[in-house]
This record gives C-alpha cells, sequence and structure tokens, in this order.
C-alpha cells in the first residue's frame, strides 16, 4: 500500500526571499525566518534561496534542492518614491516564469508586499496558491492539506489564503487573529545571516505585530491587523539570544512603532537590562507619550538611534493624515532624546491630504529648531488600496480598481503643489541643511556607509550622512 500523508516523507519547501533593494542598506528577511521555523518545526524540510544573497541562481538552487513546493516572499510593490518611482512587479512576473520553468512543484507566494494587494497579483497568474498576513500557520496547513489531497472544502477552511476555485474565482479566506499571533520561534540560516551582515544589514525583531493606530496611508494594520499582540520581554530576550549566538551585535526593532503601550516597553527593556546582552537597537517611535523616565529606560536596555514617524511638523496636516499627536509631542520627544545623547531621526512625508505651500514652510522652518534631529523627506503618499486614503478618495467612483494602483505606482499630491517645485524646494534645502536627506541616500553616503562597515561599525549610520553632507559644502 502507498503510504499516507502522515507516513510519508518531509515535505521539502524552497523558500525565495525576491527582495534585492537596498536603499538605505540590505534588508534581512525576518519574515522568512519566521516561516522556516514554522515549517521545520512542522517537519518540514527547508532550504533558503536570496535574489540577493545566494551564489548559486535560482535555476541551480531548483534543481539541487528538488522542492515538492516553493515559497515566495515579496517585500516591496515598489521603492515608495513618487519623483523616482520603481515598480517591483515585472521582476516578480519575471522570478515566477523562472520558477515554473524549472519546477511543477505548486508555487506559493506570500510577504507584506503580497498582502497589500493579494487577488490583484494573483490575478496576473504564474503562482497556484497565495498567503496574506502572517504566514506561519497558513503555509503549515496549506503544505499539510494539499499533501493528504485536500480539495476545496480543505483549502477554503485555512485562514488567510488566496486561490482559485473550482468555478475559476479567486478566492482570498479572511485573517485570523489567532493566526498572527507569535507561535514559533524564527530559524536563522548562519551563512544567511554572515553575509546580510558583512553587507550592513541589520537584523529585525519583531516584539509585536498589529497596529491599532490610524495613519491614513497606512498599511500595517492590512497586513497584521488592527489590534497588537505582544512577545513577552523574556521571549524577546530569547530571540536576541540567538542572534547573539550568531555574531549580531545591532537589531533593529521592526514593530510598526515599538511604544504602543507603555508598559509593553517597560516589559522588554527591563528584561534586556537583566539579560545584560550587550546589544544596540534602534526602533520606530510615535512622539506621543515619550517621557525622558521612558527614554531612560530604553537607553540602559540598549537604545541608541529612533526613527520618529513624524510625517509633518503642522498640527493640520497632521490632524488630516490621521496622527494622534501634534507638534509640541514632536518637539518634547525630540528635545528629551537629544538630552540623552540619543541618536533620533524623524520621517516626512511632503503632499499628503491637507498639505499646502505654507504648512511645508512650516515643517522645514520648525525642523531647524530640533536640536540634534536627522530628517527623511518623502513626496507624496503612495495610495493603498482599502486604506483610509484609499476610501477617501474613492478611486472606485471613477472607474478605477485596485490593479490599477499596482503595476503602475499612483501617490496623491495635494492639489496646491507639483511634483516639480516640491521636489525641487526640498533638494534646495537640503543643500542649505545637511542633516536631510530627500529620497535614497546620494552615492556618495552609500560608498561612505560600506568603508565603516568594512571597518566594524554598525547601526543605521545616518548620523554619518550629515557629516559628510556637511564636508562635501566646504
Amino acid at each position: 500500500m502507498p503510504p499516507t500523508a502522515s507516513e510519508s516523507a518531509p515535505a521539502r519547501v524552497l523558500l525565495v526571499n525576491l527582495n534585492s533593494y537596498d536603499q538605505p542598506y540590505p534588508v534581512y528577511p525576518v519574515g522568512l525566518a519566521y516561516i522556516d521555523g514554522a515549517l521545520r518545526a512542522a517537519g518540514q524540510v527547508t532550504g533558503v534561496w536570496d535574489a540577493r544573497i545566494s551564489t548559486e541562481t535560482l535555476e541551480e538552487a531548483l534543481a539541487r534542492f528538488r522542492p515538492d513546493f516553493v515559497g515566495l516572499s515579496m517585500r516591496n510593490i515598489d521603492n515608495v518614491q513618487c519623483h523616482n518611482p520603481k515598480s517591483f512587479i515585472h521582476e516578480l512576473v519575471g522570478f515566477c516564469r523562472r520558477v515554473r520553468a524549472a519546477t511543477n512543484a505548486p508555487l506559493i507566494l506570500g510577504g507584506s508586499g503580497f498582502s497589500v494587494f493579494p487577488r490583484e497579483i494573483f490575478q496576473l497568474g504564474g503562482i497556484d496558491y497565495g498567503i496574506h498576513g502572517a504566514g506561519e500557520r497558513t503555509l503549515v496547513r496549506l503544505v499539510a492539506a494539499l499533501r493528504a489531497g485536500g480539495g476545496e472544502a480543505a483549502l477554503g477552511a485555512i485562514a488567510g489564503l488566496v486561490f482559485r476555485g473550482a468555478d475559476g474565482a479567486v478566492r482570498a479566506v479572511p485573517c485570523n487573529a489567532e493566526d498572527t499571533a507569535f507561535t514559533t520561534e524564527p530559524h536563522h540560516d548562519p551563512e544567511l545571516m554572515r553575509a546580510y551582515l558583512a553587507q550592513g544589514s541589520l537584523p529585525g525583531v519583531q516584539t509585536q505585530r498589529g497596529c491599532p493606530l490610524h495613519c491614513c496611508y497606512c498599511t500595517y494594520p492590512l497586513i497584521e491587523g488592527s489590534r497588537s499582540r505582544f512577545l513577552g520581554g523574556e521571549r524577546v530576550v530569547e530571540e536576541l539570544r540567538r542572534l547573539s549566538a550568531l555574531g549580531v551585535k545591532f537589531v533593529f526593532f521592526v514593530d510598526s512603532v515599538f511604544n504602543t503601550r507603555a508598559d509593553h516597553v517597560a516589559e522588554v527593556c527591563e528584561a534586556l537590562i537583566r539579560a545584560d546582552l550587550n546589544m544596540e537597537w534602534e526602533c520606530f517611535l510615535r512622539p506621543r507619550g515619550v517621557t525622558r523616565e521612558l527614554l531612560q529606560l530604553m537607553k540602559r536596555a540598549g537604545l541608541s538611534h529612533i526613527e520618529f514617524g513624524s510625517d509633518s511638523f503642522a498640527d493640520s496636516v497632521l490632524g488630516s493624515y490621521g496622527k494622534s499627536f501634534t507638534f509640541d509631542d514632536i518637539r518634547r520627544a525630540s528635545e528629551e532624546a537629544h538630552a540623552l545623547g540619543l541618536h533620533y531621526s524623524h520621517f516626512i512625508i511632503f503632499g499628503g491630504p491637507g498639505e499646502t505651500r505654507a504648512s511645508v514652510e512650516e515643517t522645514l522652518a520648525r525642523a531647524r529648531t530640533l536640536p540634534g534631529a536627522f530628517y527623511f523627506g518623502t513626496i507624496g503618499m503612495r495610495i493603498y488600496p482599502e486604506t483610509p486614503l484609499w476610501r477617501q478618495l474613492a478611486p472606485e467612483a471613477q472607474g478605477e480598481t485596485a490593479a490599477d494602483y499596482l503595476v503602475e505606482p499612483r501617490f496623491y499630491l495635494a492639489p496646491e503643489l507639483t511634483l516639480a517645485s516640491l521636489h525641487g524646494r526640498l533638494r534646495e534645502h537640503q543643500k542649505q541643511n545637511p542633516n536631510w536627506i530627500v529620497g535614497d541616500p546620494p552615492l556618495a553616503f552609500v560608498e561612505t556607509m560600506d568603508k565603516l562597515r568594512r571597518r566594524g561599525v554598525r547601526g543605521p549610520m545616518w548620523e554619518y550622512a550629515e557629516l559628510l553632507q556637511r564636508m562635501q559644502r566646504t
């Protein structure tokens, strides 16, 4: 008799990281590491091919590994730059064709980029199944169901799965909040980790999933849900211990906002202080509720760099963007960070809803008042389906669909502004203010970062960009 699914050999799953975009630095695929860990915990055999790191071609990896399933991870739809847009969709289609030409194994696509346009990307063809949202449980269940010969009913019971039904229609099974909780430990391939560290990557660590905030453009609630699920402080320490054993000295807490709840920040930081791992880290913070006492605790736990998602320094624009804070909150948080010797930066989105020429100048003027700050400026607001901005613009009423916003990146720019004039104004401002970067960092900075990495310097290093731009002015 042939073996049953439970008696058969483990499934062989080749995981493919498609992301090769490296600005401002290469991004270690932490999401894929979670998928890898979940599959291994379920008894499956995994391999990883990385578009940036792997020395063999994708075809060579497929021939050597002989997968039963191929899982592709798509992190980004495009580079989110209105003045210099670059879509990654054509690259995705090309990778899918290469996989399909080399193997008959089912092709499964997931990742944060896919989760923003799940139906639209699925319709492009070339993939058999998609996973939107966190994929650990979904992929494990899908592999088990397919190996057991499960039909449409079995597939329709897998939360987060996208597939084509017998009638040809694309079905997207709603995500389940329980499936987005932390259920497994990520598996980090030592060779892959060493390669990313050598290129200056900051390995990501998640301490929570989901975002309850209401920023008008943000896709985090769509990808991870609108309710936060937290990883306890001791489990965060366990993950950092695993990374430390692989030579990691600096990590990025990649939560949408680390300080969603002050008690979570305290729990994680107190656990890190007790563990005394001698590791530094960076995180995203929202300015609201950032006190000196909280920052002191975070610094004792290893915090060295902060990225504030402020988006604007004009209160009227902050309200239009759906922010829950004001410039007074931004100013207080900035001053406290500076007083404690922490490196901090602000991300600013120019040209979103409510922006005017006057509010642009207000933001630029107020930026000069914050001590020791560094700024990343972007132009226009990328429009994503199902976000508050999408609902506000209601493109369906104009006969447009989400697919129209997929292949060609589309941005909102306030009616009073033009791309050329706004880009020119910000470039002019950057020349006079070296603590600003507009768009991707300049080539000279990228080259300098590479030299510093070879000398063992770790961290985001954007503070060196200001020094370099000052030197270029003299």
